[in-house]
């Protein structure tokens, strides 16, 4: 097993010590089970059933998680296949022609009761596949941001938000409406589940509009700075302020150009 990415050097003492014990089972453990040879770029996954353990005895399969390849097996390494949901999220694609050895769970667990070292080797092996695969997850994902997110209510006619004023806190409706003005002239409607105020806290720049609630509202505030960690971390969030934005733009857009339309 190796992986084509950037890894923590940790990986790489678990892997030696992962390859060490595989080595070793192998030499104790008659591995029991129907073999399959598989041709170059074949899925392994469609040949194997839900649950399967399968030990790769020659050639290299990459694991992909869509397109990309997440890590490759290789002689000696194990698979557990687990076909729970409607759409295989992990697929396991032959490089070359392969074997694989889908191994029969009570032959195997026979072998492992006659054989006390070779017991606590499969223990020890499967703790740090574990590990590593665990490693890697921790090393990959991005930062988890939890932010101190704060919530208001207001009444109608209350300013969520006043034009001029710093932007300290980035918003987000979670019920009612809210109507969004500039110097007094409305250019549209804030509904729920809609982000706003962000452009502000993001450029550092005053608040450019006055944000007042259309009736009872309940708001979501989040302070900037924990705002932006969450745009770097969960790009999600930064594509829902981004839909949210151009909405509104579209909004505005359409208000001018009634409003244009009116005047002549």
């Amino acid at each position: 097993m190796f992986f084509p990415a950037d890894h923590p050097t940790a990986i790489d003492a678990l892997l030696e010590q992962y390859h060490e014990l595989s080595e070793s089972l192998n030499s104790r453990v008659t591995w029991p089970g129907k073999k399959l040879t598989l041709l170059p770029g074949a899925d392994i996954s469609h040949s194997l059933s839900s649950g399967q353990l399968a030990l790769v005895e020659r050639g290299l399969i990459h694991v992909n998680w869509g397109e990309r390849t997440a890590f490759i097996l290789q002689k000696g390494d194990f698979i557990s296949h687990f076909d729970i949901y409607d759409q295989q999220t992990l697929s396991y694609i032959t490089e070359e022609t392969s074997t694989v050895v889908c191994i029969n769970p009570e032959a195997l667990n026979d072998q492992l009761a006659s054989d006390k070292a070779a017991q606590q080797q499969w223990h020890n092996l499967l703790l740090i596949q574990s590990a590593i695969f665990s490693t890697i997850y921790g090393a990959g994902v991005k930062q988890g941001i939890r932010p101190a997110a704060g919530f208001q209510r207001f009444s109608e006619g209350d300013i969520i938000i006043r034009e001029g004023d710093s932007a300290d806190h980035v918003f987000t409706l979670l019920k009612g409406k809210a109507v969004a003005s500039v110097n007094s002239v409305p250019l549209g409607v804030i509904n729920e589940g809609e982000i706003f105020g962000a452009l502000a806290a993001v450029t550092g720049e005053a608040r450019n509009a006055t944000i007042i609630a259309n009736g009872n509202c309940t708001v979501m505030t989040v302070p900037k700075e924990q705002f932006i960690d969450l745009i770097k971390s969960q790009p999600e969030t930064c594509l829902q302020m981004i839909q949210t934005m151009a909405y509104q733009i579209t909004e505005l857009n359409n208000l001018v150009c009634a409003r244009v339309e009116s005047t002549l």
